[in-house]
């Protein structure tokens, strides 16, 4: 059980890291 909370814990952590990346590069680009 706990390892399936770090799983869901480094996966919210993936996506919240692409998501500002992504809007770096948009606020880069425009």
């Amino acid at each position: 059980m706990r390892r399936a909370l770090w799983f869901l814990a480094f996966w919210c952590a993936g996506v919240a890291a692409v998501g500002l990346v992504a809007l770096a590069i948009r606020s880069v680009l425009t």
